[in-house]
């Protein structure tokens, strides 16, 4: 009997552990900043560099520091997340250059990163964030915005 019990108990918390293998959030409206002008980028197509742009200015805001200098500071929202897709669009660009990845693979799969991080830009997303900071494999970078699920 004692073992069926351990049995279970270990089944269980197998079964719990995987459960959070999955990131969900519900979609709300977002309102996206414009952009007038992209940085350029020959590997990404404007749309990308668009989405780009957006989403730093939504994770990045600039602060005034006020007298005596007057000088202005920018602070990351989720800095986590934010660095992670800074290495991303590096990693994409490069296997683009060297021809690991095809033009349209890379820019759907960091289209689809970028859009699930816009929607959660407001969301709390500690989980994924500590799970960011423990890996600074592009790949697994890649398989942690893979587990993120938006709900309508």
């Amino acid at each position: 009997m004692r073992i069926v019990l351990i049995a279970c108990f270990f089944i269980g918390i197998a079964w719990s552990v995987k459960a959070q293998d999955k990131y969900v959030f519900q979609a709300d409206s977002l309102c996206l900043p414009t952009v007038e002008e992209c940085p350029p980028n020959q590997y990404l197509s404007e749309d990308l560099r668009v989405r780009l742009a957006q989403f730093n200015q939504l994770y990045s805001k600039e602060i005034n520091m006020g007298a005596p200098d007057f000088q202005t500071s920018i602070e990351i929202l989720k800095p986590d997340v934010y660095y992670s897709v800074q290495k991303l669009s590096k990693f994409f660009c490069k296997c683009m250059k060297k021809g690991v990845i095809k033009k349209e693979d890379a820019e759907n799969e960091f289209r689809s990163i970028l859009e699930k991080c816009m929607l959660i830009v407001k969301k709390d997303t500690t989980p994924i964030e500590a799970e960011l900071r423990a890996t600074s494999n592009p790949m697994d970078i890649v398989g942690i915005f893979d587990k993120i699920e938006i709900q309508n």
